[in-house]
């Protein structure tokens, strides 16, 4: 077993002074964290219109990788650090609440919800494995679980949201959307169309806009796949395409929530495997493919450790919760009620390019290539561009 502190140095741990956590307090101004500081941001209080361009998946690597010489590769701009996990549910909770993960408490694909009796998947909601009793319906669900209010309020200035019209409308759009107008768009034309017509109109404003694709495609075909590659040139054409149309008084800044690494497909693991160190579990394992949650029956809670290093030690290493917990690297308190139940007993880190996961079902294992959660720099490091209006 091992603690944070005697991990490998070139693992990318959290930065709660120069993560996207850092840049939501900045933007929207909420005391969870201390605000981003960086030159590139140095007027950004003073300009009218903020767009925030949110390109899941485009960590560095991803940006260096598939357009290097691209427009966003050009533009001024400094890395940031993903959350912990480096995850969407986590990071983009985090954008919309200005709340880090300990703090809003929706850590990954699936979450250990006592409160509801259920391992959950927040984003897109839905049970993913009942203890007892009948599910809850989703409205009831949702309330359960979406407990930190959005940051994206109708004060200095009027917030707008522009997601995929197939998720603009779901429970955890609305809620974390807040008072925010909401703007579905179906085609890049659209999207990027309406944020040089927001950017236009007078009055002060903070526009969010999230592109999905990248990432989805990342998952199915991986990082380096020629697909991906003109999908990131195909979006970087188009915000090329937006920035001589932005006035002066608009800033332009695009990020990405995670990058991805590719899991080659015999060291993605499942648990289903290893029978004797399921059953050492009192549910199944929450999290991510890279990061893995374990609620371990009392009885084996001192054993577990030292179970699973001796059989999959060569792809992870086991850490106690409370010193993952006490590292920080889900973010500063004040905790959420349920951040340490929702961790359980021992957190499971991925090394190299190792992912584990744990089917509950018969349904046919996933082939995910491209994945995100953990600490490589590959996951962790994401560019924040900044461009400044000039029309």
């Amino acid at each position: 077993m091992h603690t944070p502190a005697q991990l490998p140095a070139d693992l990318v741990a959290p930065d709660y002074q120069h993560s996207l956590a850092n840049l939501a307090a900045r933007l929207h101004g909420t005391p969870g964290v201390a605000p981003l500081q960086h030159p590139l941001l140095d007027d950004l209080e003073q300009a009218e219109t903020l767009i925030l361009l949110l390109i899941d998946g485009m960590g560095e690597a991803q940006l260096a990788a598939l357009a290097p010489d691209g427009w966003l590769a050009r533009q001024p701009r400094c890395s940031l650090r993903s959350v912990f996990p480096s995850t969407t549910t986590a990071a983009i909770t985090t954008l919309l609440t200005g709340a880090a993960p300990s703090q809003h408490g929706l850590l990954a694909w699936h979450i250990w919800a006592p409160e509801a009796g259920c391992i959950a998947t927040p984003l897109p909601l839905r049970e993913h494995w009942r203890e007892h009793g009948e599910p809850l319906p989703d409205d009831t669900l949702a309330t359960t679980l979406y407990r930190q209010p959005s940051a994206l309020l109708a004060g200095a200035r009027r917030p707008y949201v522009l997601q995929p019209e197939y998720i603009a409308d779901s429970r955890y759009s609305r809620h974390h959307g807040g008072e925010a107008a909401a703007l579905p768009w179906r085609g890049y034309d659209a999207l990027f169309g309406q944020l040089a017509a927001l950017a236009q109109q007078p009055g002060r404003k903070f526009v969010y806009a999230y592109i999905p694709d990248l990432d989805s495609l990342m998952h199915h075909k991986g990082t380096r796949h020629v697909r991906a590659q003109l999908l990131l040139q195909r979006l970087d054409a188009h915000c090329a395409a937006l920035a001589p149309q932005l006035p002066a008084s608009c800033r332009l800044l695009i990020t990405a929530d995670h990058g991805q690494l590719d899991i080659p497909p015999e060291k993605l693991l499942f648990l289903n495997d290893y029978p004797e160190l399921a059953a050492m579990l009192a549910r199944p394992l929450s999290g991510e493919p890279r990061v893995a949650f374990c609620q371990v029956r009392p009885e084996c809670r001192d054993s577990f450790p030292a179970a699973v290093a001796a059989t999959l030690g060569h792809a992870l290493w086991v850490l106690r919760a409370e010193d993952v917990l006490a590292a920080e690297w889900f973010g500063p308190p004040p905790h959420h009620p349920q951040l340490a139940a929702r961790l359980g007993d021992y957190v499971l880190l991925l090394k190299d390019d190792w992912g584990l996961l744990q089917m509950v079902d018969d349904k046919e294992r996933p082939r995910l290539i491209g994945n995100h959660g953990g600490m490589s720099r590959a996951e962790m490091a994401i560019p924040l561009i900044v461009h400044a209006g000039t029309a």
